[in-house]
């Protein structure tokens, strides 16, 4: 089961032209975008990566580290007010409306 605003141990499921689908082997398929790609993993093999919401609301995974995951309290900055919200700097980066 995929832990969303988490790390993830996930298996390369195949690979495309603008990234690699890791699978959580129930049946849920993430894109790692070719950007967050590290090196040349193989079919099969195992990557940790962190899973959440893009702006458009897929799953997503990345190599990268956020300032928080879920669960944690961090004091971040905010970027951004408008009708929508308030949009912080968590360390990924992310479209906001």
């Amino acid at each position: 089961m995929i832990k969303i605003g988490d790390y993830n141990e996930l298996e390369v499921a195949r690979k495309v032209d603008f990234g690699i689908y890791l699978t959580d082997g129930d049946g849920t398929d993430i894109l790692l975008p070719q950007r967050y790609v590290p090196g040349n993993p193989d079919v099969g093999q195992k990557l940790r990566a962190f899973v959440y919401v893009d702006s458009e609301g897929r799953l997503i995974a990345t190599t990268e580290d956020p300032y928080v995951t879920v669960g944690q309290f961090a004091f971040l900055r905010v970027v951004d007010v408008n009708s929508t919200g308030a949009f912080l700097d968590w360390g990924l980066p992310t479209k906001h409306l």
